[in-house]
């Protein structure tokens, strides 16, 4: 009975390390399906992922910004504003040059002072702007400096022009005598002498023998007619020699000497 017990003992354990060996055997054949099957995953999954990379990369030129193109419409319309920017600069140029030929022409202009005959207030080489506004209206005050046109005046032989004061306005009676200056307005009796402030103190107005044969020295005025004296009166030929000047000839009216520069002032 101990022999067969220990036969069914040594069966069993025979079944036993059998089952066991063929667990073993089960569990490493798992194991080898498992890492089969893993081995056989991890490529596939890297396999799609390469040509998922590859599919992108392809779709990558694609989807990078194109050269920059300019739309016809837009070059077109870019190009006509700087045609029209650079039209509006010449149009405003062309209106400054025309606007500047005018002013000089019809409003203001530049004259240079040659001679003495109006010192000290003005010397010779003086700048002066002055205006035609004046001439246009046919306005003028005692006392203006203007300009003056003499050519074909008899007592004048020179082209330039003359610059003088005005002393003497028309319909008025100017009389030189006693050195001064007297006036007697239209529509009265009585003369006054003129003030003459502009005058270095002491200084004289008397008359040419030429312009007191002329009458001159005591002459009514026309309605057109300005009676023009220079500064420096023992000098200057002006209305005591010329006689008195149209208003025609009257070609501008000083409005500020700007040269010299430490002498600038307005009149």
């Amino acid at each position: 009975m101990k022999k067969v017990d220990e036969n069914n003992l040594s069966v069993k354990e025979t079944e036993n390390a059998v089952a066991k060996e063929l667990t073993e055997i089960s569990a490493d054949a798992e194991v080898a399906a498992a890492s089969d099957n893993k081995d056989l995953s991890v490529p596939e999954k890297k396999t799609l992922e390469i040509k998922e990379a590859d599919k992108e990369s392809e779709k990558a030129p694609e989807e990078k910004p194109a050269k920059e193109t300019v739309d016809p419409k837009t070059k077109s319309i870019k190009k006509k504003a700087v045609i029209s920017e650079a039209l509006d600069w010449l149009r405003v140029i062309c209106i400054g040059i025309i606007a500047g030929v005018l002013l000089v022409v019809f409003v203001i202009q530049r004259d240079n002072v040659y001679g003495d005959s109006m010192s000290p207030t003005l010397e010779s080489g003086d700048v002066l702007f002055t205006q035609k506004i004046s001439t246009y209206i046919k306005k003028y005050d005692r006392g203006d400096i203007v300009v003056l046109n003499g050519q074909n005046m008899e007592g004048y032989n020179k082209s330039e022009y003359l610059i003088k004061r005005i002393v003497g306005l028309p319909g008025e009676t100017v009389k030189i005598a006693d050195g001064n200056v007297y006036i007697k307005p239209m529509g009265h009796s009585d003369y006054y002498i003129l003030q003459e402030n502009y005058l270095p103190e002491g200084v004289k107005t008397t008359m040419m023998d030429y312009g007191t044969a002329h009458g001159y020295n005591e002459i009514k005025l026309g309605d057109n007619e300005y009676f023009c004296l220079g500064d420096n009166r023992p000098v200057s030929n002006d209305s005591r020699n010329l006689g008195p000047f149209t208003e025609d000839r009257i070609v501008a009216v000083a409005v500020i000497r700007i040269f010299p520069f430490n002498m600038i002032r307005t009149f």
